[in-house]
């Protein structure tokens, strides 16, 4: 088997791909004789008619389609194989000769190569700016207040004080209530300022990576978000090319995101061991889901750990 092949932009790679008449035969062989069993002549029972009417009626047409089917699909997957192609589109395929064996062209996309910057070093500068982050003053009260007008009868409020904490939850007293609603806030922030490290850092990454990404990656994960977020866009007034363009946009960042935590995980040996998976799976949901879900904390984990 000879081969060649040249990349291109968007993870793609044409190739051309030859098999001589020798390489060929086993499986224009093979299909033949499919085809001969299949044969069905009125007065003989399947496989008892001479041969030369059973070769007649064989569609030869049909016999080198199923055997160059079978070609092409071994010869690629040998040729992926030997240069560590993941493919994640089905192939164009182009028979370019089938005079002596079988010469054809095949333009395939491929996982993408993702050479990345240096995210121990992005971590580290992105996690000297955090910012500390502390419960004002009036924000608990303000918080208390929108609880109390939560339980309003009428024209009737209840007072804030001991009473009213111990039917707004299990608190012994106003001071627990204002406890939980101080820490609640608390939380809140800081969950804010970890997410929005988390987006600067990824977002720097990605800029300081090479990312050659497919454009079936990013249309299938528009599709996805389309089903999923276009409806309710279009309801809060969005036109259908608003639409458009803030999914597509949305989905180059969600791919990008994806291939770089990936690759993370990969560098550092950081993907979920089954029994990991089979554990959070305790809690219900999909395995691929929590897989992703238990990566995507590994590797954020890891970044934080630059500091």
């Amino acid at each position: 088997m000879k081969n060649s092949f040249k990349k291109l932009p968007g993870s793609q790679i044409e190739v051309e791909i030859s098999l001589d008449q020798k390489e060929f035969l086993p499986y224009y062989e093979s299909a033949y004789q499919k085809a001969l069993a299949g044969v069905q002549i009125k007065g003989f029972r399947p496989g008892a008619a001479p041969k030369e009417m059973a070769d007649a009626a064989v569609n030869k047409e049909a016999v080198f389609s199923d055997a160059a089917k079978e070609a092409i699909r071994w010869s690629l997957d040998e040729v992926s194989k030997d240069n560590n192609w993941t493919l994640i589109d089905a192939p164009q395929v182009s028979v370019e000769d089938a005079d002596l064996g079988i010469k054809y062209k095949a333009m395939l996309t491929v996982f993408p190569e993702i050479k990345l910057g240096n995210y121990k070093k992005i971590a580290h500068k992105t996690l000297a700016d955090k910012k500390e982050v502390k419960v004002e003053a009036g924000e608990v009260e303000k918080t208390l207040e929108w609880i109390q007008q939560s339980r309003k009868e009428g024209d009737k409020v209840p007072e804030i004080n001991d009473e009213f904490a111990k039917s707004v939850g299990k608190f012994e007293n106003l001071e627990a209530l204002k406890k939980s609603v101080n820490d609640g806030i608390l939380m809140e922030k800081q969950m804010k300022e970890r997410d929005r490290l988390r987006l600067k850092m990824l977002d720097e990454i990605i800029k300081d990576s090479n990312l050659d990404i497919p454009a079936v990656m990013i249309e299938k994960t528009f599709q996805g978000m389309s089903k999923q977020w276009g409806p309710m866009m279009k309801a809060a007034g969005k036109t259908e090319e608003q639409v458009t363009q803030d999914l597509r946009a949305r989905a180059k960042e969600n791919v990008a995101s994806n291939l770089v935590i990936y690759r993370i995980a990969q560098t550092e040996k950081l993907e979920p061991t089954p029994e990991e998976v089979e554990s959070k799976l305790g809690g219900g949901g999909d395995y691929n889901y929590n897989y992703g879900a238990l990566l995507n904390e590994k590797v954020y984990a890891f970044l934080e750990s630059q500091k």
